[in-house]
């Protein structure tokens, strides 16, 4: 359990970050964060329970895995974008966090990856006892933001598969945005978003060339600045 070497004595939560949807055209990025608070103690004990379900790095499972996963789990974002479940006498928050393409245009996609996943661990310990504010961050990645109350940061690489807190907020992050784009297909049904969820596919290109782009389109991107005309 990776999440034991991060942890000390006096912490009363841990949280796992990640985000989906770097790499896309079009879309959003989505972060996620997963927190648990409670006596960690029985963490290892909540890990075993999520490994044996399948949590790990989101895109080693497939589409109907992912939503079977959060299925089981009682997690959904139907009703906003944070939940709250109890698994092994442990509070689990789970949020996602979308930024736009226009946000990502006003940085780029390295700062609005970050900026969605710590926004993903602000509405999480929005929703928690105030004085558990003591905790430990993992990032997946090898970069970190600054946690909002100060809390420790720790960039993990390759922690969605190394980490089931943060393979659950990568699980959880993929299904939101995967459905995201899926409505996103029926706004705008010639670029097949439904299929490839905005990443440059050769169909997707095509489509571009083709139709042009549309707001979805990220325009600060190579394959869609290329047709910008305003």
């Amino acid at each position: 359990m990776i999440e034991s070497e991060y942890i000390s004595k006096s912490d009363t939560f841990i949280a796992g970050t990640d985000e989906v949807g770097r790499g896309p055209l079009a879309g959003p990025v989505v972060g996620g964060c997963v927190l648990i608070q409670g006596n960690l103690n029985n963490l290892n004990d909540l890990s075993k329970f999520l490994r044996e379900m399948g949590v790990t790095d989101s895109k080693k499972l497939t589409d109907l895995k992912r939503k079977k996963i959060l299925d089981k789990l009682s997690i959904s974002f139907e009703k906003g974008m944070y939940c709250k479940i109890r698994l092994c006498k442990l509070n689990v928050h789970i949020s996602v966090v979308e930024k736009s393409p226009r946000d990502i245009e006003k940085v780029n996609i390295l700062q609005a990856s970050l900026i969605s996943m710590k926004s993903a661990l602000d509405t999480c310990l929005k929703n928690v006892n105030r004085k558990t504010i003591k905790g430990s961050i993992l990032i997946d990645g090898n970069k970190v933001f600054e946690a909002p109350l100060g809390q420790k940061c720790f960039p993990v690489i390759k922690g969605d598969s190394k980490s089931v807190v943060i393979g659950l907020a990568s699980i959880a992050a993929k299904v939101y945005r995967d459905d995201l784009m899926t409505k996103l297909s029926k706004k705008y049904p010639n670029y097949g978003f439904e299929k490839n969820a905005g990443y440059p596919t050769q169909f997707h290109r095509d489509a571009i060339e083709s139709h042009g782009i549309t707001p979805a389109h990220r325009k600060s991107f190579r394959g869609v600045k290329e047709f910008v005309t305003n």
